[in-house]
Parts: C-alpha cells; sequence; structure tokens
C-alpha cells in the first residue's frame, strides 16, 4: 500500500500508469492454519478490486496476479508447509491428529504444483502490456477445484461443503 501510495502523484502528473500485484488463490479461498496469510491475501485482492475502480478515471489501471495451486521453482511450500501446521507444537495436543491430516493435505498440494515462477513473470508481463481492463489473472493448476468451488457454487453452503470435504 505504502509503495502505491508513493508511486500514484507520479502516475497522475503523467496521466497513466499501472499497479500491479502478485497475490494467491488464498485470497480467494481459505485452509486451516493459513488464516494470518489467507487474510492478507484476501485484503489484497480487496485492496486491488477497490483501487481498480478509484483510478479507472485516472487512466491507471490495477490488475492482481494470482498464483494459485502451487508454484514449482520456489521454495514457497517447503517453508510453508513446515510452519503452517504448528498447533501441536503450541503445547496443543488435541491438535495432533488434525495437524497431521492437515500437513498430509498440504502434501498433496505440493505434489500437484504445476505453475513455475516463470509462468509467474510471463504473466506479470501480460497484465503490463496487454491493454485490457481485465483485473485478475489466474495462473496454476485448479486440481483442488478451489476456484471452482469459489465461483461457481450456487451457495455459500455449496461452496462450503467442497471446501470441508478437502480438509475433512
Amino acid at each position: 500500500m505504502d509503495v502505491t501510495n508513493a508511486i500514484l502523484p507520479h502516475f497522475r502528473a503523467n496521466h497513466g500508469g499501472g499497479v500491479i500485484s502478485v497475490s494467491s488463490g488464498a485470497g480467494f479461498w481459505a485452509q486451516p492454519t493459513t488464516s494470518m496469510y489467507s487474510a492478507s491475501k484476501f485484503a489484497l485482492e480487496g485492496f486491488a478490486e477497490a483501487l481498480s475502480y478509484e483510478l479507472a478515471s485516472q487512466n491507471i489501471f490495477v490488475k492482481s496476479v494470482v498464483p494459485h495451486g502451487g508454484i514449482t521453482s520456489t521454495a514457497f511450500f517447503t517453508r510453508f508447509g513446515a510452519s503452517a501446521v504448528s498447533p501441536a507444537e503450541s503445547g496443543l495436543s488435541s491438535y495432533n491428529a488434525f495437524s497431521a491430516h492437515i500437513a498430509e493435505c498440504v502434501r498433496k498440494m505440493v505434489a500437484g504444483a504445476g505453475a513455475s515462477s516463470a509462468d509467474v513473470a510471463e504473466t506479470i508481463l501480460t497484465a503490463a502490456t496487454d491493454g485490457t481492463d481485465q483485473l485478475r489473472y489466474f495462473i496454476g493448476n485448479d486440481a483442488r477445484g478451489f476456484l471452482q468451488a469459489r465461483y461457481a457454487s450456487r451457495s455459500d453452503v455449496e461452496y462450503m461443503a467442497h471446501m470441508r470435504s478437502y480438509f475433512e
């Protein structure tokens, strides 16, 4: 937000520009043990969408690049997976079975990763140069159907049932 606020006077003075954020699928769905990460990504998505409306009249585009499903050429899931499932580590033994199960879910997600950091870079370039007013650019494999569930569900009950079935 600070970087965006810092650059906006330059864009206004030059009658145009663009802001591109890199978000995450976690800005559209949440999963156990990622509450703070998901909250920050949901916030980033809301910020980008609101800005896209606010800045359009100033000839300033806003785009959000949304990797999801795992990026193969980074260590994100290695670091994330090791730290995400930690309730048991804090002495809450009642979470042991839950933590083990979620760790297995994370391992499955890592195994299904299909996009590379080069794919993300190419998508950022496309977003910067395509001349469209498209807000979001999704990159990745929706093998678990999380995006499909978010956008195609007829109700929140249907969406939550799909999400809970993955983590049960």
